[in-house]
Parts: C-alpha cells; structure tokens; sequence
C-alpha cells in the first residue's frame, strides 16, 4: 500500500531550472583522481573521499575538501584494509563505512569516522556473506545493508546494524532478484532501495522497506533505462540519483539526474552533469550543494577515469516563496495524481475575488493560464511530470503541487 508522507516536497520552481548550471570545481591532487568506488561524504562543512580502485590497484587514501578554499588536504591513510567496491554512509555527525574488496577478496567489516578527533575505528563485522557494492544506508541509529556481490554470486538478504548495541540481526530479504550495485537512500524512516543488475538484467525497479513492520513494498520504476553504479543522496525530504551505467552497462550519453519524491511516488529528470556519465562516481552534499568526483566513462571504446569534479546548487532548486504561498487550506485539488480532468474548489471562507489559475511544469515554462478561476481543467495535453497549480487572487498567490501521469 502506498504511504503519503507529510514532509515538504522540494519544488523545482521559481528560480528557473533550466538555467542552473553544474560548475566545474578543484579536482583531488595526484594519482587518487583517478578511482572508482570510492567513498564520498560530507561531515561539518568539509568533504571526503576515502578508497576506492584505481590503475594502480586498490587504495587507503582518504582526502578532505574544503569547500570555502575549494582545496583538498591529503588525510593519514584509512587504517583498514585498502578496498574497492566500498560503500557507506552518514548518520548524527559520523560516517559509517565497509564492505568491498580487497582486490581478491569480498569484505564484511564496518567502520565508523569521527570528524571530532578525526578517528576511524572498527566496528563489529556483519555475520553475512562478505560482499561488494552492497546497498548501505544508514539511518535512525541503524544501518541497513544488503544485496551485493560475492563469491557465492549475486545476493539479496538484507541486515540490520544496531548502532547503540554494535549488533546485526538478519530481516526478511529484497523482494526482488539478486543484485549489485544497486542504488539507495533513507528518507523520513523509510529505506529505498532498488536498480542494480544480475544475472542477464540490469534493472530500472524501485522498492521501499519499512523498518518498523519488515515489510517491501515495490515503488514506482524509474521512467527511464536501467542502471547501475552510480551514486545517490538524500536532501530535503526526496532522493536523488546521478549517473552511473545505463542498461547496456556502459555509459549513458548524458550523466543522468532524477530525483524521486516520496510523497508522489514519482520521479523527474534534473540537469544532468557533463558529459557522459560515470560509471561508480563518489558524491557529497555541502550546504545543499551536490558534488560529483571521480568514477571511468565509457568513450570510444574505451574507459576513461574521469578526473574533473563539478557541482550543482540544489537550494537553487526551492520555490521563490515570496511570492508564492503553498497552502492547502485556500484550494483543493484531485485526483493527485491526475490524467486528464483536475478537479479544483475553493474555500468559501478566504473570500477569494476575481481568481485565475495558472499551471507551470518543472522549467518553470507556463503551461496554462486562465483568467477565471474554473472548477475543472484538462491537463490531457499537457506533459507528464510535476506541475505547479497556482491559483492567482486578488490577496496572494497560492500554488500546489501535483502529478500529471498517464
């Protein structure tokens, strides 16, 4: 069953999108520009990167990126054993890492790093199969982790790591096939999970899991080609996904960016980063700025590590409210989402004079406009993806948002 969440959706008005830019930005010194499957996170303000694959074999570097210096500092060296494959994630100001492989063989063991003192230490090991590429999200003082690959082949249990007990239990496995290099995040207490590939499939399907009934649920596909290894984050209360391979496994033409909202359960296509995309990048967000590093494309037959680092402002992505207030109590509208004929009504209690209605899709591009406020409007025409319904009045102008779907 398909759960409405309360929290606010982020809009893409207002600020035009279209004409939000990635930036280009210091990329990491030496031979470590050069990796795959390395750990991005942002803790405090800074930014790091911690192993990952490279020409050179597996890696233990761990870097810091100022961003205010936009300058990388080289950190002592990650104290376990150097790795690929890695992944992890952040939760109440420390980051939790593990898993990959050490260039011959799987890992199951899990870290914790303290911006504080600025130390990593081990934490209990998971009883699993040691894997690669897990999923790995970490959220509400647990970690979930699951799928993978290993020397058994593709998985699909899924684990759960108390934080306060340094304990795993084992929960009801991913509903689906055995994967790797899925793509995930937390949102709200809810854990989404799902793409990846393995045996003869690549996949676009998307999956929630309820840590609180150990259920799955299957979510809304991901309206494009499948995909694997990219790399993905939470931000304001919707997720993002960012590149990686597309369903031939080798890259797509542009670096794909979606973001999916829980509360629609829909997905929208962003501006996707240069040049084709990348196959296991690293990402961290920095006062609402994604940054993308590293990771190899595939280009004229042949793999490149892709060396430059860009970002792109996701606070330029939020409604100008200035002028617009979102509030449901002045309209209605339904069905949410809609086909065809959207339902509107007013609430006789604002006194509401001379009302019009205007609709915007996620550019910010005026779809529709109506001088006089009407009861019903044909949307058939107008394209698929979130709209902004604004009603124009003579106090304010109040907008909400829905979804147009077949």
């Amino acid at each position: 069953m398909k759960k409405i969440f309360l929290s606010s959706f982020l809009l893409m008005f207002g600020m035009g999108l279209m004409a939000q830019e990635w930036v280009q930005v210091a990329s990491l010194p030496g031979s470590f520009n050069q990796t795959h499957h390395s750990f991005g996170f942002s803790l405090d303000g800074m930014g790091y990167i911690v192993t990952g694959g490279s020409p050179f074999g597996v890696r233990r570097d761990f870097y810091q990126y100022d961003p205010a210096a936009d300058e990388w500092m080289e950190l002592p060296l990650f104290p376990g054993t150097a790795r690929s494959f890695a992944i992890g994630d952040t939760w109440n100001g420390k980051a939790y890492f593990g898993f990959g492989e050490d260039g011959n063989v799987a890992l199951n063991d899990l870290w914790v790093f303290d911006p504080a003192d600025m130390s990593w230490t081990e934490l209990a090991s998971c009883p699993c199969i040691a894997r690669t590429h897990p999923a790995f999200i970490a959220q509400d003082d647990k970690i979930y982790v699951g799928m993978g690959g290993s020397a058994n082949g593709n998985l699909k249990d899924w684990w759960e790591y108390d934080m306060a007990t340094d304990t795993w239990s084992q929960k009801p496995d991913f509903p689906a096939l055995p994967r790797h290099h899925p793509y995930q995040f937390g949102i709200d207490g809810f854990i989404y999970t799902g793409f990846g590939h393995g045996n003869g499939f690549i996949s676009n399907n998307w999956y929630r899991y309820d840590p609180v009934s150990e259920n799955w649920d299957q979510m809304a596909d991901l309206p494009a080609e499948g995909r694997v290894a990219g790399t993905q984050f939470s931000y304001e209360g919707n997720g993002f996904v960012l590149s990686g391979d597309g369903d031939d496994h080798v890259s797509m033409e542009t670096g794909e960016f979606w973001m999916y909202s829980p509360e629609f359960d829909a997905w929208e296509e962003l501006p996707p980063h240069p040049a084709k995309s990348r196959w296991a990048p690293a990402s961290f967000i920095i006062d609402g700025e994604v940054y993308i590093m590293n990771g190899d494309s595939y280009v004229n037959n042949t793999y490149i590590y892709q060396t430059e680092i860009y970002k792109f402002d996701l606070n330029a992505l939020q409604v100008n409210t200035h002028e617009l207030v979102e509030d449901k109590r002045v309209f209605n509208v339904y069905p949410n989402p809609v086909a065809d004929k959207l339902t509107l009504s007013l609430n006789a209690d604002e006194n509401i004079q001379n009302a019009g209605i205007r609709i915007f899709d996620i550019h910010n591009q005026l779809l529709l406009q109506l001088d006089e406020f009407s009861s019903s409007v044909d949307l058939s025409a107008l394209p698929n993806g979130f709209l902004r319904v604004e009603v124009i009045t003579d106090k304010k102008n109040y907008y909400q948002t829905i979804v147009k779907q077949q």
